[in-house]
């Protein structure tokens, strides 16, 4: 974002601020959590400006009444009918019409958030079913009823509502929110930053940064504290059609609402931030959480990201592009890169794998006889497998000089049969009874459960219990304008950050970022974000030191 808010910006947020202003003080009825809430969702709006500007109204609206049903249950109905109450005092009026006012005020304040949402968009701002659906994300049929609902509980008709809506919120002062969301939106994006480094000095962080270094210490599965207190945007467990159960991400975009979860990384990641050579350095930094490959010329070199400290560059490693039977490129790095005691890197390359030593910094190649290697991964504490599309190498080592043996095909761990799963993107990362890969999921299957206001869905991530537990699938919605979303194969698997929680990426238009999926409850949070999108040279590929990755 552009430190100086946006013109274009600061045009449609100042021609319309009032009127949603007062639309979102009629949903939840108090002032000043009308505005709060009307600049919290401008404010997002401008971090996704350039991507939604072309069409802003039905995203302004969708985070507007989001935030406007949130703060109606921080205000209350005694809130709502006193604040109308106030409105409706000076308006001269018979007794007649004043007893049906004051009727109405107690009518509106008995109707629940959403009824209030629905009649403020169908008779205050004069919007369809339709419109009013794909902001509410509902069908028009519950639009209908909920509309039909709460004109009874009114006792008005249809024609009087917006009259009286209008009157009840009319005597609102305007104000200027279009500089303050803007500068909202980008204290958001420096505290996300700043958080990452804030509290290193006290005791609580200290000892996180112990756990994850006693974790990798002694296997790489670092404790974790879960989830912070919050409510997550996404739905719990519920079943598609086939029976399968699933749960849904948030429109790509909308990631940073997402309740955090502590997996012991960094809360970003970036990619054009600071980072020194490995050779100005004695070594390596020392808690290395993660890894991932800047592009480098025709190069890659790797980028070690140390809890709480400044990425180091491995300048003296340069990596070449993987590349298959076909010729196509490909990256070589893969999630199960790291050691389970986070001390190697093993890198994928043409004939040869390589090994990284994060304690020195010094690394070592060792010949595979095969030119289109694809992966290199740990499968043990020394033991590394290497592999192509169609042949599987293993690599022992800890022995005095490691060759390339030879090996079956390694078994896919995951079977997805009998899920609304095509294929499989990615790799297969297991902890204990669940495996888990990004997914091409069956649209036939997926389309039923469609939000309102979403596009299609047609990937994700699938998780498979091998305890007798149902699989279930985690679906990636995309965004309705058709231009913007998640890429292809946007979903693919990290590690286990716990017996039932998956960290995984999520890469889109608007930012890649690792998240957490818990198969069990179907809650996604926020792990860390790794770029900001719009251009930016997103990080090529991701290993993680922490959780589990077989």
């Amino acid at each position: 974002m552009q430190p100086a808010v946006d013109a274009d910006f600061a045009r449609y947020v100042r021609a319309r601020q009032h009127r949603l202003l007062r639309a979102a003080h009629l949903v939840c009825g108090d002032e000043r959590l009308a505005q709060d809430a009307l600049e919290s969702a401008l404010a997002t709006v401008a971090a996704r400006w350039p991507r939604v500007r072309e069409y802003p109204d039905t995203v302004v609206r969708q985070h507007v009444y989001r935030e406007a049903l949130a703060a109606a249950k921080q205000a209350g109905t005694e809130s709502l009918a006193a604040e109308l109450a106030t409105e409706l005092a000076t308006e001269p009026a018979s007794e007649s019409v004043r007893g049906s006012v004051d009727g109405s005020v107690g009518g509106l304040a008995a109707l629940t958030p959403r009824q209030r949402a629905v009649v403020v968009l169908r008779h205050f701002e004069e919007r369809s079913e339709s419109d009013a659906a794909e902001v509410l994300g509902e069908s028009q049929a519950t639009v209908a009823g909920e509309e039909q609902k709460a004109l009874a509980t009114l006792g008005m008709g249809a024609e009087a509502v917006g009259g009286f809506l209008d009157r009840a919120s009319q005597r609102l002062v305007e104000v200027d929110l279009a500089d303050r969301a803007w500068a909202l939106a980008l204290d958001r994006r420096a505290r996300r930053r700043r958080r990452a480094l804030s509290g290193i000095g006290s005791v609580a962080a200290a000892a996180v940064v112990v756990a994850v270094a006693l974790g990798v210490e002694r296997g790489g599965s670092s404790p974790s504290p879960g989830p912070t207190p919050s409510t997550s945007v996404t739905a719990p467990v519920n079943r598609l059609p086939d029976g399968t159960m699933y749960a849904a991400m948030p429109l790509e975009g909308d990631e940073d609402q997402l309740p955090d979860y502590d997996a012991g990384l960094p809360s970003a990641i970036d990619p054009e931030g600071r980072a020194v050579e490995l050779s100005s350095l004695a070594g390596p930094p020392p808690d290395v959480v993660a890894v991932y490959l800047r592009r480098a010329g025709t190069h890659y070199r790797a980028v070690l990201v140390p809890k709480g400290r400044t990425q180091v560059v491995v300048d003296g490693l340069d990596l070449l592009p993987t590349r298959d039977a076909g010729r196509n490129d490909g990256v070589p790095l893969g999630p199960k890169a790291i050691s389970a005691d986070g001390r190697w890197v093993v890198f994928a390359q043409p004939r040869a794998v390589v090994r990284l030593d994060l304690r020195t910094g010094s690394f070592e190649r060792y010949a595979v006889p095969a030119e289109d290697l694809a992966v290199a991964e740990w499968t043990d504490g020394q033991t590394v497998r290497a592999r192509t599309a169609d042949r599987s190498f293993t690599l022992d080592l800890g022995s005095s000089s490691p060759r390339a043996v030879a090996a079956a095909p390694a078994a896919e761990r995951l079977d997805p049969r009998g899920l609304p799963v095509t294929d499989l993107v990615g790799e297969t990362v297991s902890a204990g009874p669940w495996s888990a890969s990004g997914a091409v999921l069956d649209q036939v299957v997926t389309s039923p459960v469609i939000v309102r206001g979403n596009g299609p869905i047609y990937q994700g991530l699938v998780a498979v219990s091998g305890a007798g537990e149902p699989g279930r699938v985690l679906l990636a919605p995309e965004s309705p304008d058709g231009q913007t979303g998640r890429f292809v194969s946007c979903c693919t698997a990290l590690a286990w950050a716990d017996p039932s929680t998956l960290l995984f990426r999520s890469a889109g238009y608007d930012g890649s970022w690792v998240l957490a999926w818990n198969v069990r409850t179907g809650r996604v949070y926020d792990v860390t974000r790794l770029d900001e999108g719009r251009g930016v040279d997103y990080p090529q590929a991701l290993a993680l030191a922490v959780g589990e990755r077989g």
